[in-house]
């Protein structure tokens, strides 16, 4: 908006009726003065900085006061740079294993396993840190694993799952689910609509497998259809590798009461020879074929931590 008197012309902002210009006449003309006094101006023609980045150039832009209007309030920064403002570190963390267990699925992942897999399953154990994967075809399939998990519990560890964290999706919140929890006592608790932040300990449990897993794939240089394998023998090592949270213990040793073993561990994808109980037609023949070993979770004990 613009104002004239007979002595100046003043330039005020329509939204907040700052003064962001002022002007004299001059030989029948009004000539906007050299000398800006409006922190507001020069912040949108900088392309909205900070009052701190504007204050250290206000001597080159001739601003009056060196940046002191500090408070001045922008609309277009609010829109602009607004962000969430940040989860605090959970220091929640249950006192037995099974008492809260974080679950969530990875995928539809573009390349298809060799079973037909384009998700897994991940079920963490908030005290022991214990992982559990199960690749599948359909996300629905997640609701028959969370049912076989829990049973698995209680028939291997005598105990029972009583919290289960998890985002809202279907396969966790559906009818037959929450018919299950109020069956067997399992408190279900959701994190709120896109907030993958409150089940941070499985969003980061997936990043560390998932990382593992591309290491391995990469080092035995194979193509993207081993994906399920690489992931499965992640879950397998992590289980078993120590960590500083666990106070240099690893899951297996929590859950199981015992240290693993590592003598049966061998380096993924590396080769190796397998006995061949076909009978050679030929007595000199070889009884051996070699073929590539590209996983290590070979013991079926105690579900899939042990795979």
């Amino acid at each position: 908006m613009v104002t004239f008197t007979k002595k100046q012309w003043v330039v005020q902002d329509l939204t907040t009726k700052k003064q962001v210009g002022v002007g004299k006449p001059r030989r029948g003309l009004f000539v906007q003065a050299n000398k800006v006094t409006s922190n507001g101006l020069w912040h949108r023609r900088m392309g909205h900085p900070s009052s701190q980045i504007l204050s250290k150039i206000s001597t080159n832009i001739r601003l009056d006061g060196s940046g002191k209007n500090k408070e001045e309030f922008c609309y277009v920064c609010l829109h602009v740079k607004q962000t969430r403002i940040p989860f605090p570190v959970s220091n929640n963390k249950a006192s037995n294993y099974f008492d809260l267990i974080h679950c969530d699925i990875w995928g539809a992942y573009r390349v298809k396993y060799f079973c037909g897999a384009s998700y897994f399953l991940t079920i963490l154990d908030d005290a022991s840190r214990g992982l559990w994967t199960y690749l599948m075809q359909e996300k629905s399939e997640a609701s028959q694993l969370m049912k076989n998990f829990c049973l698995m519990v209680n028939t291997q560890f005598g105990t029972k799952v009583k919290i289960i964290k998890s985002d809202n999706g279907r396969e966790f919140t559906s009818g037959p689910m929450k018919q299950f929890y109020g069956e067997h006592g399992i408190i279900h608790e959701t994190n709120c609509a896109d907030t993958p932040q409150q089940n941070l300990r499985v969003e980061r449990k997936h990043r560390h497998a998932l990382n593992v897993a591309r290491a391995l794939r990469f080092q035995a240089n194979l193509p993207l259809e081993f994906w399920g394998e690489s992931a499965l023998t992640a879950a397998y090592l992590i289980n078993r590798t120590p960590s500083s949270v666990l106070n240099g213990r690893t899951p297996y040793e929590i859950l199981c009461g015992a240290k693993p073993s590592y003598e049966h561990t061998k380096e993924f994808g590396c080769l190796c020879y397998v006995h061949s109980n076909q009978k050679p037609k030929d007595k000199f023949g070889d009884r051996s074929r070699r073929r590539i070993f590209i996983g290590i979770h070979t013991e079926r004990k105690i579900g899939r931590f042990m795979t």
